[in-house]
């Protein structure tokens, strides 16, 4: 049963084409944003520590917005379930899974890109350099990476309470209004 909400959650999420695409690029952007001032802490202090914050500050504001953006435009999919038999804990299951995969496929986007500009420079640099060592290389380490995800999924638990508090406000007969309209 969970499975199958799961897999109705990435259908839907795909459905809705282009605000997953804006907030999974916006969550791509912030992922980099935070792992590379997380990356830079060492060397630049709180420079690098404040800009990791403000990160996470505007990814909290988007996960609250991206859960009310997606409660409020399902809210007539979720009545229409909830006039079917559906329960609460399947509709939130639904939207949980809408937020969980949206921020899942940004961090696989930054893994993606993280991959191919290292085999990008690795290989550039090993044509000319054949002594060349891949330490050298300007990245985001794939700690600070995993890390900025963990928090982000922390980040997103704050948008899933929102949206799943949402969810149980919304009644059946939003369903049965206007019919035909």
């Amino acid at each position: 049963m969970a499975l199958r909400l799961w897999k109705k959650a990435i259908v839907l999420t795909l459905r809705s084409k282009r605000r997953f695409t804006v907030f999974t690029l916006m969550y791509t952007g912030l992922l980099f944003w935070s792992s590379f001032s997380l990356d830079l802490t060492p060397e630049l202090g709180d420079i690098g520590l404040t800009s990791f914050f403000i990160a996470m500050g505007i990814s909290i504001f988007l996960s609250l917005l991206y859960a009310w953006i997606i409660t409020n435009y399902r809210r007539r999919e979720i009545a229409t379930l909830k006039c079917i038999g559906w329960t609460n804990k399947n509709c939130q299951a639904i939207i949980i899974g809408e937020i969980l995969f949206t921020t899942l496929s940004g961090f696989i986007i930054v893994i993606e890109i993280l991959f191919h500009i290292v085999a990008f420079l690795g290989y550039f640099y090993s044509a000319y350099d054949p002594t060349f060592a891949a330490s050298g290389l300007p990245l985001i380490s794939l700690g600070s990476v995993f890390v900025t995800f963990i928090l982000f999924i922390l980040v997103q638990l704050i948008g899933i309470f929102l949206g799943t508090r949402r969810v149980l406000k919304v009644r059946p007969i939003i369903a049965l209004k206007k019919v035909g309209t």
